[in-house]
C-alpha cells in the first residue's frame, strides 16, 4: 500500500504500535510498563519517517482505566516511549468501557473526528492503521481510508487494504 496519497495517519496503538499481552487466551492491552514492548516493525517503520511531512496520531481505546486495572501514570510512560520514536501530533485515547456509551470509543469515529476538526484534516488525506475490526469500523464511520494490519487473530476482519508489517507500508 502506498502511503504517498494520505497526509494524516492514524495508528491504532495495541497491536499496532507495541505488542499486545495475552491472559486467558484472550488478547488485551498492557497494563503496566513492564508489560509494553513496541512490535520491531513499528520501529523500522518509525525511523523511516524521521524527514516525511505527515501528520501522525493516535487513535486508541484504553477500557483498562476505567476498569482500575491501568494507572494513568504507567500509560504516560507507555506514551513517553512511543513518541520518541515518531513526533506524534497527538496521542489521543478513549479511557471508557462499552458500558460508558461515550462517542470517543471505537468503533465510534469520536477520537478521529475530533482531530479532524481540531487540526483542519481532509478527510480524503486521511488513513487509519489498525488491527480489528473496531479500529477498521472507526474509520469507515469517520469517512476516511483503512488499513487493516493482519495478526493471527484478525483474519476474519474484513478491510480491503492489508498489510503483514509496517514496514509494507510504501513512501517515498
Amino acid at each position: 500500500m502506498n502511503l504517498n496519497t494520505y497526509k494524516n495517519i492514524f495508528l491504532d496503538r495495541d497491536g499496532v504500535i507495541n505488542s499486545v499481552v495475552l491472559r486467558d487466551e484472550v488478547i488485551s492491552s498492557p497494563r503496566s510498563f513492564k508489560e509494553f514492548k513496541l512490535r520491531d516493525d513499528f520501529v523500522k517503520f518509525a525511523n523511516t519517517l524521521k524527514e516525511k511531512e505527515l501528520l501522525f496520531f493516535v487513535c486508541t481505546n484504553q477500557p483498562d482505566i476505567r476498569r482500575n486495572l491501568l494507572d494513568i501514570d504507567q500509560l504516560k510512560k507507555m506514551h513517553a516511549v512511543i513518541e520518541s520514536y515518531i513526533d506524534f501530533t497527538e496521542i489521543v485515547y478513549c479511557p471508557h468501557d462499552d458500558h460508558d456509551n461515550c462517542l470517543c470509543r471505537k468503533p465510534l469515529p469520536g477520537m478521529i473526528d475530533r482531530m479532524i476538526t481540531k487540526y483542519n484534516l481532509k478527510r480524503e488525506e486521511c488513513l487509519i492503521i489498525g488491527d480489528s475490526y473496531k479500529d477498521i469500523a472507526a474509520g469507515n464511520n469517520a469517512h476516511i481510508d483503512t488499513c487493516l494490519l493482519e495478526t493471527i487473530y484478525n483474519k476474519d476482519v474484513t478491510c480491503e487494504n492489508r498489510i503483514h508489517k509496517l514496514t509494507d507500508l510504501k513512501i517515498q
